[in-house]
């Protein structure tokens, strides 16, 4: 074999071993199925300890509800949540306008001629977190101030209400029964039946006034600012429902009777939230820890063997892994094929999982103190320019604890972070770690939603739990 034909099959091999020999290596792209053998000699397995503190969401992090580039605002949540030992109490209550799809509106023209029969606030269901059996109850005020479809609410806003308009009680159980509505049927509805007074009023105006709130949308606006949803405090009601605002059986619908030829004919109209004048909205999110596991550990400033994440808006975790400058300076410059930082769930005393689950996802991000700011983990989360949770981690996985109970794990990966620490000396950030309802960063104009609202909670071993601890594994090579 001639010498060039030899270098031809040859050169990449000894240039890949010199950049090795003789470079910093600036990343790793072995995956995790791929790791090299275990040798003790040139590759090693190792474990780092983490120290961790719990604390609470502060309002100025809470996110904010706006419409999306489609127009809309997801889905919110609704319900009385009394008793949670683990995470105490939550009240979750809507404001909302729901408007005719134009103007100027009519229902028959006829405005003596109408016969209310019923008027209903319906909202549709999607899901319950909690127990689904226990008895919750729904009030239904008028509000008295607008609500800003052009304006973005965090989850502690509200707006000013006050006549009672209707009220309902119900489980959430029976949310997704089918309802046979005299001509059809439905399902996966909560129904609130308003004050009939409330829907002749409406009615009375039809198109024949004038100055009439049928006649344009800000007539409309002055006369009917919204409604405000709040739930019952009621002991037995313990769970909180999904509903989804944009979907077109979310509405006020007006069931009715007409004079038509002599004879009394049946039809109903609706007043969407989703409509070519988009409405307003606010869903508001009260946390209570009092009396609760988490509130004596984050307030009393216990160790880190537990550590509380409870869903937005709610708890989160400052992780220090100061044990990786250390290493730094014990190794130096190694090959990072792995760098996984685990976490296992302890069931305590108060825990009711089978009601209370864990969230779906938990999320890292570095905490920038001198910007204020959140650093995403680009080149370990976002490896195709947007967020992959697969390649990442931090997706709910079960495993079994020292007693051979089903827990929850979490796990991310974050080895071309923890590479670019050992190899470029990027800064070692502490980290925040959360389960996000949605995640921004204006600085890369990037932005996603990961858990569904308000929904999970988990408690973890900390950095200093004796048989679950949260760790960093540590699998390198030297160069």
């Amino acid at each position: 074999m001639s010498l060039q034909r030899l270098m031809k099959v040859f050169s990449p091999l000894l240039l890949l071993i010199f950049s090795i020999g003789c470079t910093k290596i600036k990343n790793t792209d072995i995956g995790v199925d791929l790791l090299p053998e275990i040798d003790n000699i040139k590759t090693f397995d190792t474990t780092l300890s983490v120290s961790v503190q719990g604390d609470f969401t502060s309002d100025s992090l809470l996110p904010r509800v706006s419409r999306d580039v489609y127009g809309e605002v997801g889905d919110f949540v609704l319900g009385q949540l009394s008793n949670d030992p683990v995470f105490g109490a939550t009240t979750a209550s809507i404001f909302c306008e729901m408007k005719p799809s134009e103007y100027p509106f009519q229902f028959q023209n006829v405005p003596d001629s109408l016969y209310l029969d019923s008027v209903v606030l319906t909202l549709k269901y999607r899901s319950t977190y909690g127990d689904t059996n226990g008895v919750q109850g729904v009030d239904v005020y008028r509000v008295t101030d607008f609500i800003r479809p052009d304006t973005a609410y965090p989850l502690s806003a509200s707006v000013p209400y006050g006549e009672l308009l209707g009220s309902t009680r119900f489980a959430p159980s029976v949310l997704n029964d089918s309802l046979y509505l005299g001509t059809f049927n439905t399902k996966d509805q909560l129904r609130i039946p308003l004050k009939a007074v409330f829907g002749r009023s409406l009615i009375s105006f039809d198109t024949g006034f004038a100055k009439g709130p049928l006649k344009s949308d800000s007539l409309f606006r002055n006369y009917l600012k919204g409604f405000a949803i709040i739930p019952q405090k009621l002991s037995s009601a313990n769970a909180l429902m999904t509903f989804a605002m944009d979907d077109t059986t979310t509405h006020l619908r007006f069931y009715y009777r007409y004079v038509k030829n002599g004879d009394l004919d049946t039809a109903y109209k609706t007043f969407s939230f989703k409509n070519l004048k988009p409405g307003g909205a606010i869903n508001q999110i009260k946390r209570s820890y009092e009396n609760s596991e988490v509130r004596n550990i984050i307030n009393n400033k216990l160790s880190d063997s537990l550590v509380y994440i409870h869903s937005t808006p709610g708890t989160f975790a400052k992780i220090s892994m100061k044990a990786v400058d250390a290493f730094k300076q014990r190794k130096g410059n190694v090959i990072v094929h792995l760098a996984e930082l685990s976490m296992q769930e302890v069931l305590t005393s108060g825990k009711r999982g089978e009601i209370f689950p864990a969230p779906t996802y938990l999320y890292i991000e570095g905490i920038d103190s001198s910007a204020k700011s959140f650093v995403p983990f680009i080149a370990d989360g976002f490896p195709g320019g947007t967020y992959d949770p697969t390649f990442f981690g931090g997706m709910r996985k079960t495993t079994l604890d020292p007693k051979n109970r089903t827990v929850s794990r979490y796990a991310m990966n974050i080895t071309r972070y923890i590479q670019g620490i050992l190899t470029r000396n990027n800064p070692n950030y502490p980290l925040k770690l959360h389960s996000p309802y949605v995640v921004s960063y204006s600085s890369s104009v990037t932005s996603f939603y990961l858990n569904p609202l308000c929904r999970g909670g988990v408690v973890l071993g900390g950095g200093s739990h004796p048989t679950q601890p949260m760790k960093l594994r540590l699998v390198y090579s030297k160069l």
